[in-house]
């Protein structure tokens, strides 16, 4: 069996690894990426491939609560109608207050959203794992107007994925502010880990398989460090 590209080597863990070596000048997750496909592949070949490239930890950005209320007072000046500004701040509102990823926010039905109980629930989301976040009075009356008239099956804020990003991504320029989609998601788990809430809580609120991808919004405030330190004083 000869080795991809027809290089002529034969396919073993010491041509992989040759062959891998051809994306060391590319970023760390990339690198990684190539390495996990290629380990699958070789295993499907019955060949074993040792070498594994550990993803770095990449502490996420610090959301400013001014930059998102610049953003909403963006929207409340410039918006046409009035239908629309209802639609894009329950839509801000949504994005900060249930940490929902942009693909979740854009598939958010109807139906989904429990008035009664004020829960939204997220289908099939990242993993295909459903989960329920409780949402607050406000944002349930905002999701109220929103939904009145609407049939059961419709996105509640009547975009997909992609249109829903470059919206918030063109009313980020206007507002003079980088924010993007994922900038909601980090402001949420920020604001609930700063106010103190349980890390194991905000992994299930935000979806995550593992509790040490939650963990690194630790890192953002730094408040469980300076307790520590504290101690020596």
């Amino acid at each position: 069996m000869k080795w991809v590209g027809n290089t002529g080597n034969t396919l073993d863990s010491k041509s992989a690894e040759n062959y891998l070596s051809n994306s060391n000048h590319l970023k760390l997750n990339t690198r990684k990426r190539y390495a996990d496909y290629l380990r699958k592949f070789l295993e499907f070949h019955g060949v074993t491939f040792g070498i594994k490239i550990k993803r770095p930890q990449i502490i996420p950005e610090m959301v400013s609560g001014a930059d998102i209320q610049k953003l909403k007072e963006t929207i409340k000046q410039h918006s046409s109608w009035k239908t629309s500004i209802n639609t894009h701040l329950a839509l801000v509102e949504t994005a900060i207050k249930t940490g929902m990823r942009r693909a979740e926010l854009a598939d958010l039905r109807v139906k989904d959203v429990d008035l009664d109980r004020c829960r939204v629930k997220v289908v099939a989301g990242k993993g295909n794992k459903d989960r329920v976040i409780p949402i607050g009075l406000e944002l349930c009356q905002m999701l109220d107007e929103v939904c009145s008239g609407r049939e059961e099956d419709e996105r509640v804020f009547g975009m997909n994925k992609r249109s829903l990003g470059v919206w918030v991504r063109r009313w980020a320029k206007k507002a003079g502010v980088n924010l993007h989609t994922h900038s909601f998601r980090h402001y949420f788990a920020t604001t609930l880990v700063e106010r103190g809430a349980n890390i194991r809580v905000v992994q299930e609120l935000l979806g995550h398989s593992s509790l040490a991808t939650t963990q690194v919004y630790l890192s953002v405030t730094a408040d469980h460090l300076e307790d520590a330190i504290q101690l020596l004083e």
